[in-house]
């Protein structure tokens, strides 16, 4: 059975919304909205909205205010609009048009145009659907057919080669990263997104030209004679020839064997001209031929040739960056340093994707040369051979397993902080028992991420506190989810790693208490890149990141320190110039591709010149205390407790956490002042144990509608703080409205018939955050005399 089309009818007279859902019928599904920013809130949660019926002239956010919100988060592409309103001024009828509705229809209308006209913008809307569906599936076959095709040729080149099957993939993948990075530096070679996809599909065919290469050449251990290796540099000019042939043959101006042919021929061309078969020097050598040039050395240093052992993934970068593999562009070189961890991680998911390729390759030689499957006792034995690495190496790693199957009910637990004869239990976890390690709190944040794990995303991580020696210790919580694989899809299996992260965090902390960069500067920015994401030094003034060679001595690094956050200009809220001009230390919150990060500037000398050491922390994994959705920083910093900086009562952070962390840093976005009404007055009333578990009551609700970003601070008393960085005032808005909604909802249990709410009082972007908290409470004690 079809579902029926969902129409959305926003209108501030619920009249005027009846009317239309009578005139349209059941044919249709409803939702409604009273104002503007309902009807935003509701497109931001659903994706089943199939037209937007927007009255123009409402209280608040009126309808150009939603059409313009639409447009900025490009809705209109999904959802149609036509606008029914009574007035008739042609300039707000002209900016309707302009901000991108269907249709317009003037009040008082006529029954029969509604019914047409609706029906007719979801026919049109449906069939363009369908014709993009149709086209865009169409172009992904082609390109997929085309990749494939790629693929299987080079692959036919890396066999003939001995070189790993995981060549081409390498390749394509480092081209990927390297030219996304290099767009976000400069602008110098003008590249766009399918320039990028067409460079990375057609670094698979560098080597084709290895094809006419003897075997016993391309396979040789030993060093090449002179001889040989002049007839191994044919390759480039062999593979180009036959990608001009094949161009002749096709289509000479296609792009991609354009871009292949530029590949082949110069990818093994050097920035200062020493390279081959053309000795082209510097942007001579097309950019596509330069980038692939970069990560064809990298991969051939980092993977296991017949000539040579692999080298790790440092002494790789070292090599290159010193100049044992010839001169790469500087831009290009500046791109594979920032991407090093990026690299590093893929290299480590190579070594484990080698092993599981080389046992596939035997199992498959086992079944081609016996024309048959191997032995089932074999395979078992390799299930169980694996089955004890498994156990060996998660009894290395420590902390606490366990296997939660969802069908039967019950949990495995293996301990290893327990005595051995203890390590394994099994027992219920519906009726509580199994994770008894974990507080209320915790067990409800677990079951909430599983309940929201799919078998497209089916892994979660949390941080928990777990009691280790009578004291809460910080636990890392990795899950996977397990699914069925036939029919509804359900989780069937949880599977989870608790590992302790008390130990890193306290040695973060003694390590930033501990700052003495006039010992040994290049010794101690190393012990700080073990802990952070980023540690660098930057020349505020010039906007310039810093290095250390190799005599002590401060250089200038190409580029712009404001490059690290994909900015083209300077950041507005620069916390390092400020830190610099008056010689101290100064933290913010940073925002980048939709991930927070904490940044620490610090001013320090080196060599008698002063700068600005920045260590940057993504704030995820541990380095934030998860409370009910809302993070604390756990830097610990002067030895302080963690108990110091949460309420015990409400679960929100205490007034010290805010003193330390947060109040000399720098934040742009929203600030809120929350006061209970009549608290007073509950107190009097009931006693200061009612009134206590009220005060709880109304911190669950606030916390339960607030973003993992935000930070709730109990400031005083019954007062709270509410910290929302990066959000706009139409964000700040309806924040303020769902607080005050489930405070309304909530119920104290002991006293339900008890009737909380609160005043609010907020603003946006404000600087500095003193000033923003004083605007904050002066709107919201006007607010609560308001009513």
């Amino acid at each position: 059975m079809n579902e029926k089309p969902k129409i959305l009818i926003t209108d501030d007279s619920e009249i005027n919304r009846a009317l239309l859902k009578e005139i349209l019928g059941d044919g249709y599904d409803y939702l409604e909205a009273e104002d503007g920013a309902a009807a935003v809130e509701l497109m931001r949660q659903r994706t089943d909205i199939s037209l937007l019926l927007l009255d123009l002239m409402m209280p608040g956010m009126d309808g150009f205010d939603v059409l313009r919100v639409m447009k900025y988060h490009a809705w209109l592409d999904e959802i149609p609009v036509i606008v029914i309103s009574a007035t008739e001024d042609t300039a707000n009828i002209e900016r309707a048009y302009d901000l991108g509705v269907t249709d317009y229809i003037r009040r008082p209308f006529e029954r029969i145009m509604v019914l047409r006209r609706v029906k007719n913008v979801l026919m049109l809307y449906a069939k363009q659907k369908r014709l993009t569906r149709l086209v865009t599936d169409q172009v992904y076959e082609k390109e997929h057919n085309s990749v494939l095709m790629i693929s299987i040729l080079s692959h036919v080149v890396e066999f003939r080669n001995s070189e790993s099957g995981l060549h081409v993939l390498h390749i394509r993948t480092l081209t990927d990263l390297l030219l996304h990075r290099l767009v976000q530096k400069t602008d110098r070679y003008q590249l766009d997104e399918s320039d990028i996809a067409r460079i990375s599909t057609a670094s698979a065919l560098h080597d084709i030209g290895k094809i006419v290469i003897p075997e016993e050449i391309l396979n040789k251990p030993g060093r090449l004679t002179a001889e040989e290796f002049a007839i191994i540099k044919n390759h480039t000019v062999a593979g180009a020839q036959m990608l001009q042939d094949l161009g002749q043959a096709i289509a000479q101006d296609e792009p991609l064997l354009q871009v292949a042919h530029a590949i082949c021929r110069w990818h093994h061309e050097r920035w200062d001209g020493n390279g081959y078969p053309d000795r082209l020097k510097g942007d001579e050598i097309p950019i596509a031929a330069q980038v692939v040039a970069l990560a064809d050395v990298y991969d051939a240093l980092t993977s296991e040739r017949c000539y040579k052992h692999a080298y790790d993934h440092d002494t790789a970068l070292r090599m290159i960056l010193n100049g044992e593999c010839g001169a790469f562009n500087p831009l290009l070189l500046d791109c594979l340093q920032e991407s090093s961890e990026q690299l590093r991680a893929e290299l480590n998911l190579s070594e484990w994707d080698r092993g599981f390729r080389q046992e596939s390759h035997r199992l498959s030689e086992e079944i081609l040369h016996r024309e048959a499957l191997p032995r089932e006792n074999h395979s078992q034995l390799l299930l169980e051979q694996e089955k004890e690495r498994t156990d060996f190496y998660a009894a290395q790693c420590g902390g606490i397993r366990f296997d939660y199957d969802l069908l039967a009910g019950s949990v495995t637990v293996y301990d290893y902080h327990a005595e051995p004869m203890q390590q394994k239990t099994v027992t219920d976890f519906a009726q509580g028992r199994g994770l008894g390690f974990l507080n209320e709190q915790d067990r409800r944040k677990l079951s909430k991420a599983i309940s929201r794990a799919t078998p497209e995303a089916p892994d979660v991580v949390l941080p928990v506190m777990v009691q280790r020696d009578g004291k809460p210790h910080l636990h890392r919580m990795a899950l996977h989810t397990i699914w069925s694989g036939a029919g509804v899809r359900r989780c069937v299996n949880v599977l989870g790693q608790l590992t302790d992260e008390q130990h890193r965090v306290e040695h973060q902390a003694e390590l930033l208490t501990a700052l003495d960069p006039e010992e040994d500067p290049a010794h101690f920015l190393r012990r700080l890149q073990g802990i952070f994401d980023v540690v660098r030094l930057v020349d505020p003034g010039h906007r310039k990141v810093l290095t250390l060679d190799s005599d002590g001595i401060l250089t200038e690094k190409p580029g712009h320190c404001h490059m690290v956050w994909n900015r083209d200009t300077r950041c507005e809220n620069c916390i390092s110039a400020k830190a610099y001009a008056r010689k101290t230390i100064l933290n913010k919150i940073e925002f980048k591709d939709e991930e927070a990060y904490f940044v620490i500037s610090k001013y320090i000398e080196v060599g008698g010149r002063g700068c600005m050491l920045e260590m940057v922390t993504r704030l995820t994994d541990g380095r934030w205390l998860d409370m009910g959705g809302h993070r604390l920083l756990l830097d610990r910093c002067d030895g302080m407790e963690r108990s110091a900086f949460v309420d015990p009562l409400t679960g929100a952070y205490t007034r010290r956490y805010f003193d330390k962390f947060l109040a000399s840093g720098e934040m742009s976005g929203g600030v809120a002042m929350i006061d209970v009404d009549q608290f007073k007055a509950v107190n009097d009333s009931f006693g200061h144990l009612v009134g206590d578990e009220a005060l709880k009551t109304v911190a669950e609700a606030m916390q339960n509608c607030l973003r993992q970003t935000d930070i709730l601070i109990r400031y005083g008393g019954d007062e709270f703080l509410l910290l929302m960085p990066q959000n706009c005032p139409d964000g700040v808005e309806s924040v303020i409205r769902r607080v005050q909604n489930a405070v309304q909802a909530a119920r104290v249990p002991s006293h339900p018939e008890l009737r909380l709410s609160v005043s609010i009082g907020g603003v946006c972007d404000v600087q500095p955050l003193t000033e923003a908290i004083r605007q904050a409470d002066v709107r919201m004690y006007r607010n609560k005399e308001n009513g």
